[in-house]
């Protein structure tokens, strides 16, 4: 019998000495120890592994334990699996689960050392890696303070010492297992070191691979119930009552189907049979703040027409001035009509993007008392409180500890809002909810917890989401602060409704306190607006800012979301959004002609045409025609010019040269070097007062090249013909060629984009999509047929839009009033609210309902659902009502996950509620 062992690499010394003795010699491939950190990273690497046994090997040998749930749905097409039942490689260690019970219950406190953990510098439940290049002494747990205050500075050095000592308070005892192999005297003497320098006490156990060995017996499942045997095709399940692992029969992929899910849709409805309520708004004012322009139009709700519409720039500095600027545009006998204004705005993930959230103290309760490298929040402190995976808690919070961190983040890190994420918080809130109440009380500052957003299960990822919007709950309650006064000065005294992330709305107190979920605001409203505009109940949607265009699909006349979870700068939180690919291309892409190439986008300038439209710039057109085009690039040839904003920071000798020089009005960049930095355009350093938007770049874009041919007319174009024959100067090439080359470019990325979203998980190389766009190559023709409608919203779409869905083979759409298809999709907007709950098995055979507030066991599964179902429904209508709809009406889905065992018992894994409630914005 031949054997391919996956190994931890924490078996590599005892396997080491293993292999050599046993008949078959298995081979052993050895992954990345501390992968048990990350399960979902585990389970992937693993299966790829598992994948790639040779099929002329007899069996596989798993040498891990459940580790986290890591090898849960894991399953071997061809091989047998051989796994040992155990929670972790400490149970391996020591010779079975019974030595591993037995000295738990005696310590359970103890930190655990083995040949292994030492050697990969693995921590069995601590971090993934020890870096001792980073982490200096004479074992990387413990610091010394000296080389801290070299490295940190006096005032860092104690914050960093208490962060990684913080770990060490669960424990009270080292423990050295001996498993005979290995340096057993090092491996000792930095078990008892630790001891030592922590005041634990120190313990040496013999080892044991017995467990280890009757694995890779030819009956490994004989006797013992330790071991479990895999047939091939079978997929391994985690069994919560038992706390054991299975493998799923046959007969379970034919009851579940593919996803083994029975999905039994009951809809339950509350005991009102209401109809939705009817708006009983008359007058709407929508609002969008893009990220170039910002819309606002007057809509009759009873004619269900725009009565009248407006533009202006977005001052991203303040948004406030610029949706005064388009509000005050609009009919002022009107706006003192409007009872209801709806608004959705990049505030939020711009904000996030910039790193300019306000400062926020985390405070955790995990499992353990380690945390993972991926979790960096500065200032965070663990806490007491601890609850298990079921929600039992076995922990309480100490409220001294709580007041003392806080005032002390408070004072030392001008925290200025908080947040709390516990393990366990989403199945039971309570340990979360005690914090909450306390910080309220002895900070007065805001409060937000993991449970209050998601209701998933990461820990992290909650904590991270909860981290996010605490930061920006100051920045959203001064926004609408703004906001009102502002519109009250132009006559409107109309509530204020937000758009949320999944193109829902909610009242401005909700989004005060939730201001994370208005993260991509902007993408989901033009999703509803061009729902709204055209009718159609599926459809491919682009919509062409100037600064981006979003890509996103209607579905069955919704909305489509991402239900794991959005990523906001990089980082994945549990905001539910809308589903949309954004490319940088826009019609205010920054064209640039550089080493004989152009490149378009992702950057955005100003259009020259309406720099042009604002200022005389004939002069400096002059001057730039007279003097030869030595560069090799077009951005010298780029315009900067002052905004209103003001410099909040202290200014470089060269930075207040350059806001003299723009007091005189915009300037070409090789004008401004020459006069700052010796004639060499790069040393002109621009980035911070640019970021800042106290200066703004303009130059060539898309806008000017339908400006150019005459297809755009927003403004006047005189000077736009000059401009760019300065630029030509630099390729020898005719006008009419470089306009017809860039726009063709234009719609190939547009074009490249649209089937980057239609095939989102595909393993598609950009080469096939540029033989669709070109429509195959000499030897093979290719006749795209997109099968779905294409809407095109922004004033550039028709434009821009146009040929790259021809290329494609599809219909584009462009509606009437698509370029405020944001604005109205924002007035025009439904409030929906979801709830979600579960009811779980217990190990004492009982069923427990999760993610409400109230926290209880029952005997029979029907009791459970009766309060699951009448206490998730009153939830949700208060969600509801709080985010500002009266509609009762409460739909549920119930769908219950189970699987059978080798045995042929059913085992009930979990019964969840998804619940789902929406209806017009009446209760604001």
């Amino acid at each position: 019998m031949r054997t391919y062992c996956i190994a931890c690499a924490v078996f590599r010394k005892d396997l080491e000495q293993i292999i050599p003795t046993l008949p078959d010699k298995p081979f052993v491939l050895y992954l990345e120890g501390g992968l048990h950190t990350e399960p979902d990273l585990l389970r992937k690497e693993l299966q790829i592994a598992i994948d790639n046994v040779p099929d002329d090997y007899d069996r596989i040998v798993l040498m891990y334990g459940v580790c986290g749930k890591g090898i849960v749905g894991l399953k071997s097409s061809r091989h047998t699996m051989v796994i040992p039942r155990v929670h972790d490689c400490i149970s391996l260690f020591l010779g079975g689960t019974k030595e591993y019970r037995k000295q738990f219950s005696h310590k359970p406190g103890t930190y655990y050392i083995s040949p292994g953990w030492y050697e990969e510098q693995v921590q069995p439940r601590g971090k993934a890696k020890r870096n001792p290049a980073q982490i200096p002494g004479e074992y990387a747990d413990t610091l010394d303070k000296n080389v801290l205050k070299e490295r940190f500075g006096e005032d860092n050095s104690e914050a960093v010492s208490h962060f990684f000592d913080a770990w060490k308070k669960n424990y009270t005892r080292a423990v050295f297992i001996d498993t005979g192999c290995g340096d057993k005297q090092k491996y000792a003497d930095y078990a008892r070191s630790m001891a030592k320098e922590n005041g634990w006490e120190y313990t040496k156990l013999k080892g044991s691979h017995n467990l280890i060995l009757q694995c890779f017996s030819p009956h490994p499942n004989k006797g013992e119930d330790e071991v479990l045997v895999v047939p091939p095709a079978r997929e391994i399940i985690f069994d919560s009552p038992s706390g054991l692992i299975h493998f799923a029969s046959p007969e379970a992929d034919r009851l579940k189907g593919s996803h083994r899910i029975i999905v039994k849709n009951h809809i339950e409805e509350s005991a009102s049979k209401n109809q939705t309520p009817e708006s009983k708004s008359k007058l709407g004012l929508g609002i969008d703040a893009g990220g170039t322009f910002t819309d606002a139009v007057l809509y009759d709700f009873d004619s269900q027409k725009i009565l009248g519409r407006s533009k202006a720039l977005t001052t991203k500095w303040k948004y406030s001035e610029g949706i005064m600027n388009a509000v005050c545009q609009l009919p002022g006998e009107y706006l003192k009509k409007v009872d209801l204004v709806s608004l959705s705005t990049t505030l939020v993930t711009n904000a996030i993007v910039e790193s300019n959230t306000y400062p926020v103290g985390l405070f955790l309760m995990p499992l353990g008392n380690t945390l993972p490298d991926t979790l960096s929040h500065t200032p965070t402190a663990v806490i007491k409180g601890r609850m298990t995976i079921e929600g039992t808690i076995t922990e309480n919070i100490d409220p001294e500890e709580i007041e003392r961190l806080s005032h002390k983040m408070i004072d030392d890190q001008g925290v200025q809002a908080f947040a709390v994420s516990g393990y366990g918080g989403s199945i039971n809130p309570h340990l979360e909810l005690q914090v909450k109440s306390l910080l309220r009380k002895c900070t007065g500052l805001d409060v937000c917890c993991g449970h209050e957003l998601s209701g998933t299960l990461n820990f992290y990822v909650r904590a991270h989401t909860a981290t996010l919007n605490a930061g920006v709950i100051p920045i959203m309650v001064e926004f609408l602060d703004e906001m009102k006064t502002a519109l009250a000065r132009a006559g409107v005294q109309a509530p204020c409704l937000v758009v949320k992330g999944d193109g829902s709305v909610m009242t401005g107190s909700y989004a005060s306190e939730f201001p994370v979920q208005t993260a991509l605001s902007g993408p989901a409203a033009s999703m509803a607006g061009a729902k709204f505009l055209t009718g159609l109940k599926d459809a491919l949607v682009v919509d062409v800012g100037g600064t981006t265009s979003d890509i996103g699909f209607l579905e069955q006349g919704e909305v489509a979301v991402c239900e794991e979870g959005a990523s906001i700068a990089s980082r994945r939180t549990h905001i539910k959004a809308v589903n949309m690919l954004t490319t940088g291309l826009g019609g205010d892409s920054a064209l640039v002609f550089e080493r004989q190439q152009w490149t378009i986008g992702p950057g955005r300038i100003t259009p020259f045409c309406w720099l042009s439209a604002q200022f005389d710039l004939r002069e400096s057109l002059d001057r730039a025609e007279k003097i030869s085009g030595s560069d090799e690039s077009s951005l010298p040839l780029q315009w900067l010019y002052k905004t209103e904003k003001k410099p909040d920071f202290p200014l470089t000798r060269q930075e207040l040269s350059l806001m003299d020089l723009l007091e005189k009005g915009p300037a070409l960049i090789s004008e401004i070097s020459r006069e700052l930095s010796q004639g060499v355009w790069k040393l002109l350093k621009t980035e911070r007062l640019e970021k800042a938007y106290c200066i703004q770049r303009a130059g060539l874009t898309p806008t000017d090249l339908y400006h150019l041919m005459g297809l755009l007319k927003l403004w006047p174009a005189e000077e736009i013909g000059r401009y760019f024959g300065l630029i030509l100067r630099l390729q020898n090439e005719s006008s009419g060629a470089v306009i017809k080359m860039l726009l063709h470019q234009i719609s190939r990325q547009l074009g490249f984009a649209i089937l980057e979203k239609i095939f989102p998980e595909a393993s598609v190389s950009p080469e096939i999509y540029n033989l669709i766009l070109e429509r195959g190559n000499e030897s093979l023709s290719l006749i795209p047929d997109l099968k779905t409608s294409v809407i095109g919203l922004g004033a550039p779409a028709a434009l821009m839009l146009n040929e790259a869905v021809v290329l494609l083979g599809g219909e584009l759409i462009v509606p009437e009033n698509g370029d405020v298809a944001n604005a109205l999709g924002a007035i025009t907007s439904e409030v929906k609210v979801s709830s979600s709950a579960s009811i779980l098995p217990t190990s004492e055979g009982n069923f427990r309902i999760i993610g409400l507030e109230s926290f209880a066991d029952f005997e029979s599964l029907e009791e459970a659902e009766e309060l699951c179902l009448e206490s998730l429904a009153d939830k949700t209508r208060r969600i509801g009502r709080k985010a500002g709809t009266s509609q009762k009406r409460v739909t549920i889905h119930i769908d219950d996950k189970t699987a059978l065992s080798s045995s042929g018992d059913i085992l009930f894994l979990e019964r969840s509620f998804v619940s789902s409630l929406k209806g017009a914005p009446d209760l604001i």
